[in-house]
Parts: structure tokens; C-alpha cells; sequence
């Protein structure tokens, strides 16, 4: 069951940063906390990154939290994605132009789901919140409620580059180990409960 929005928003390639600000601040009120955290951030990340560079430029985020998960939407009006990028369970040899960010996106949320076309792509992210989690805020009792206007420095979210580049060298280095028929929605391998 889906509960109002923690977070609605648009982005494009100026606003990268204010938009993880804003989803770092959201994820950390609804109990996400160190790893699980900087792993949620890290996979928005690329998806937002992803529809900036491959989407159109631009997209929109939606956040909200439903049955003990944290959700995350990213949507964009881009070309889609190819079948022969969602398909590949592997990481892309670093010669391949791209699905780096997808193999990162399965390995760092719980579960991610794609839906794509020609008109364009939804990215759904779900991190399960932690049994101890606090109740859901009403979204306009949210300080950052307008995350554009608060481009405060926010040291998790500013990690979250560099967290995804340790994960891929990491995975290099066969830290990870590969996950198991993701098809159009993926788990993540590392043990995320």
C-alpha cells in the first residue's frame, strides 16, 4: 500500500546535487542508517544520473514508503533502455558504453524494477527500512520540504560517487558475488534483509 510522498521532485543535470541532498535527508528520517543508507543513496544516484546522461536530461523522483520499505521512483522521457542492457546479469566490461549503473542499481537496493520504452523509463528503488524505523512524517512537517532552496553540504549524500566507484572496483576485485535471474526486477546479492 502506497503512503502520500516523502518526496516529489524534479531534476535535471544542474539540480544532481540538491536532489540527493533531498533524498539523503528523506532516507535518513525514515530510519535508513550507514551502510543501508549509503547504499540506497548510491543506487538513486545512478538512477538519476542515468536518466540525466541516457533519459532526456532531465526526470522527475517520487519517494514514499510502503509496506516496511522506502521506495524511490525515477522516471524520464528518454529513448528506454535496450532489452540487451536489462538482460545482462554481469558487469559491463569497461570497454561497454554503459549498464554499469543498472548492474549497480540490482546490487545496492533490495529490489529495483524497470519499465521501459520509447517513451521513456520508470526506475522503482526499495530498500526495507529497519524493524525500528519511525512511524512515516507527514511530508509538510519535513524540513526540506523544498530541497532546492537548502543546497546545504551533506556528507552522505556528496559520498555517494564515490561509494558506487568502490563497489565497481570492488566487484572487480570479486568482493561481490554476481546475483541470480534479475530479468526486469532485481535483488540485491549482498545480503540486504
Amino acid at each position: 500500500m502506497e503512503t502520500l510522498p516523502l518526496l516529489s521532485m524534479g531534476f535535471d543535470g544542474a539540480r544532481l546535487q540538491a536532489t540527493r541532498h533531498a533524498v539523503s535527508g528523506r532516507a535518513r528520517g525514515q530510519g535508513l542508517a550507514g551502510e543501508r543508507l549509503e547504499d540506497f543513496l548510491a543506487a538513486v544516484n545512478e538512477g538519476v544520473v542515468n536518466a540525466v546522461q541516457h533519459g532526456g536530461g532531465r526526470g522527475r523522483l517520487r519517494m514514499w514508503r510502503a509496506d516496511g520499505a522506502l521506495l524511490c521512483e525515477v522516471r524520464d522521457t528518454g529513448p528506454g533502455i535496450p532489452d540487451v542492457v536489462l538482460d545482462t546479469e554481469s558487469l559491463p566490461p569497461c570497454a561497454a558504453p554503459g549498464g554499469r549503473g543498472i548492474w549497480l542499481m540490482r546490487r545496492l537496493s533490495d529490489e529495483v524494477r524497470f519499465s521501459t520504452g520509447p517513451g521513456g523509463t520508470v526506475v522503482r528503488l526499495s530498500m526495507l527500512l529497519p524493524a525500528d524505523a519511525p512511524p512515516a512524517a507527514e511530508p509538510g512537517a519535513d524540513p526540506l520540504a523544498d530541497p532546492v532552496s537548502d543546497p546545504g553540504a551533506d556528507p552522505v549524500a556528496e559520498t555517494v560517487v564515490e561509494t558506487a566507484v568502490e563497489t565497481v572496483a570492488a566487484a572487480s576485485d570479486g568482493e561481490l558475488r554476481e546475483g541470480a535471474g534479475h530479468e526486469r526486477t532485481g535483488r540485491s546479492p549482498r545480503g540486504h534483509a
